[in-house]
């Protein structure tokens, strides 16, 4: 009975390795590889003069894995910065 209950656990734990791993691949995707891509290419386009990058803002895809994690940074970075300047602004004017 014991080995039954000690399967079923692994049976389930794998299971939800399973899920937790897919869930991770796609917060990856979604926020950083193509979100932060989106606000990090207007801000380094800005930022260089239009110089970098040389992909068009839809063609991530097609970019290198550099671009890709330094265009994705700068977009992150450029959220949570925009995030607590706001969060600042709304706490000053409710004072």
């Amino acid at each position: 009975m014991e080995e039954v209950v000690e399967g079923a656990f692994k049976v389930v734990l794998r299971l939800f390795s399973l899920i937790v791993r897919v869930l991770v691949w796609l917060v990856w995707e979604m926020c950083y590889e193509i979100i932060a891509w989106y606000v990090g290419w207007p801000v380094i386009r800005f930022l260089t003069f239009g110089q970098y990058p040389k992909e068009k803002i839809n063609e991530h895809e097609q970019a290198s894995n550099l671009t890709v994690f330094v265009v994705g940074t700068i977009g992150l970075v450029f959220l949570i910065a925009l995030g607590t300047v706001l969060a600042t602004l709304m706490q000053a004017v409710s004072s």
